[in-house]
């Protein structure tokens, strides 16, 4: 998938890519591929921007509900329905298959990103537009196929507009979107100093900036090798340092946020999930390290419970039995603070150096301490929430707060109490182990990736870290350990019904069985 290897002999049939277009904004290249025509970048850059990482479409925020709220950010410990799903039998309760919850991130990334990037890839094959347009959306897709494989492992990628599309296993998805990501990059390099008036247009991100697309797809690399690490350790220690020499994120400016911007109308769908719909609060493990730390961030993430005694409290997750929908024990609790005109985050630069303090702690040149990107890190994610640096230090240099036992202040008789038994502290140990200072690190780093769910439950199954509450019921018949917890999500029931032959090679790549309990390719700590 290196562009430099797909110009071809013959573009990929037109009868391919109309059965891949899904959506209006595609009809224009439902004809000969081969045909000159005006291409408008903006049904293929800005389609691929508004479901790459968080589903932000005109699909509607029922798709962010079920892709976002009911795996990643329930997993994560972000947030926790207030009301019932399914009769109990739902993702958050580890029923992975009783609904088709586990569809949405697949056919957000293969129904809407990918027949977009396909294409503006064959209106760059046809020279309908240039390199540089067509290395932003490699970056965008880079970003979504890495998201989608760290949900399922083995996903259907490198074949995809072919006729036969297989599944690859995870491993030979994530090699290919380090060689795309490295292309990409080797012509961003000739345009970081520029900015687009014809990307600009449609650019919901950084409005043509390339300096800044520059440095995000380091920061995606970055990522990618620190993922990695446990798994590849040379190779993702080469392709760190490479990042951090040609450049990252550094500044809160930096920060990759989805965005209205000229035509482009973006409504943040979390807004609607935990107002309108009334389906999600404060998750338990949330209220026990904010509280318990009482971190200046609290009151940015989360507002007051509407109970006698205020505060900021959360819900356990996966509780199968809720009384009824919209249960008025559960909904008194603390909502996000998520308004439908905030942006939408991608990636911001508290977690570029969260990343790097992690290369560091284990002897990879970052260029730098990791105790000092540990704590840039922190003022980073302080001045990205509005507060100040002089915040950030105090509350890094507190030896004596943890993470608070968790008390169910539900109105009901609920007893879904837990006590937590987490030591760690805001500051730095420099007489510490490496594995307490890096559960500090990515302690902070879960802090700060609020509210991007997905990527804090990959990092809790790479490191273990933070020490996420267990769910209260668990409904996988025995299938998925409940202090364990779960590790990725089944292959979408449509699968087996559409792509059945596919799907059951796909699921001999995963080395288990098709369950959440089967660890991915990186998870082997």
């Amino acid at each position: 998938m290196n562009m430099n290897k797909i110009i071809r002999a013959g573009a990929i049939a037109a009868t391919a890519v109309m059965a891949l277009a899904c959506t209006k904004s595609f009809e224009k290249f439902n004809t000969n591929p081969d045909a000159v025509q005006e291409v408008d970048a903006k049904s293929y850059i800005t389609t691929m921007q508004m479901d790459a990482v968080i589903p932000c479409s005109d699909v509607g925020a029922n798709a962010y509900q079920r892709a976002c709220d009911l795996i990643g950010n329930g997993y994560a410990g972000y947030f926790a329905p207030c009301q019932q799903f399914g009769g109990g039998n739902y993702t958050l309760t580890y029923a992975l298959d009783a609904m088709d919850y586990n569809n949405v991130p697949f056919e957000m990334a293969f129904t809407n990103v990918m027949p977009a990037w396909l294409n503006l890839r064959i209106a760059y094959e046809n020279e309908q537009v240039d390199e540089d347009i067509f290395a932003v959306a490699e970056v965008i897709k880079v970003f979504c196929l890495q998201q989608t494989t760290d949900i399922y492992g083995p996903i259907p990628a490198s074949h995809f507009g072919e006729d036969v599309n297989p599944y690859d296993s995870q491993e030979q998805v994530y090699m290919d979107l380090m060689e795309d990501l490295d292309a990409a990059l080797d012509i961003l390099s000739n345009y970081n100093t520029l900015t687009s008036p014809q990307l600009a247009k449609v650019d919901a991100i950084f409005a043509g900036d390339y300096s800044k697309w520059y440095k995000l797809a380091n920061s995606e690399k970055l990522r990618i090798a620190v993922r990695l690490r446990h798994i590849l350790p040379a190779q993702a220690k080469t392709w760190a340092e490479e990042a951090v020499a040609a450049g990252v994120m550094e500044t809160s400016g930096d920060g990759a946020w989805l965005k209205s911007t000229g035509s482009v109308t973006v409504k943040n769908p979390s807004y609607v999930s935990w107002h309108d719909y009334v389906d999600f609060r404060m998750g338990a493990t949330m209220d026990s390290y904010l509280n318990g730390y009482a971190d200046p961030r609290l009151p940015k993430y989360f507002s007051v419970a509407t109970i006698d005694e205020g505060g900021y409290h959360g819900i356990r997750c996966g509780i199968a039995n809720m009384q009824a929908d919209n249960d008025p024990d559960y909904t008194v609790l603390s909502c996000p603070n998520i308004n439908a005109d905030d942006p939408v985050i991608w990636m911001l630069a508290s977690e570029v150096a969260f990343l790097k303090a992690e290369g560091a702690l284990i002897g990879w040149n970052m260029g730098g301490s990791a105790k000092d990107f540990y704590h840039k890190g922190i003022e980073l994610s302080f001045e990205e929430r509005g507060l100040t640096a002089g915040a950030a230090a105090e509350y890094y240099t507190n030896n004596s707060n943890v993470p608070a036992n968790f008390v169910d202040c539900s109105l009901g008789s609920a007893t879904n109490s837990y006590n937590m038994s987490v030591s760690i502290t805001p500051t730095w140990g420099d007489s510490a182990s490496e594995e307490q200072n890096l559960e500090r690190i990515i302690t902070q780093k879960w802090i700060a990736l609020y509210p991007n769910g997905q990527e804090a439950w990959s990092e809790f199954r790479r490191t273990g870290y933070p020490r996420i509450i267990p769910i209260v019921d668990n409904r996988s018949n025995g299938v998925i350990n409940t202090n364990t917890q779960v590790r990725r999500m089944t292959f979408p029931r449509s699968e087996y019904s559409n792509n059945l032959a596919q799907v059951q090679a796909a699921a001999t790549l995963l080395g288990g069985d098709d369950t959440g309990a089967t660890r991915l390719w990186w998870d082997c700590k």
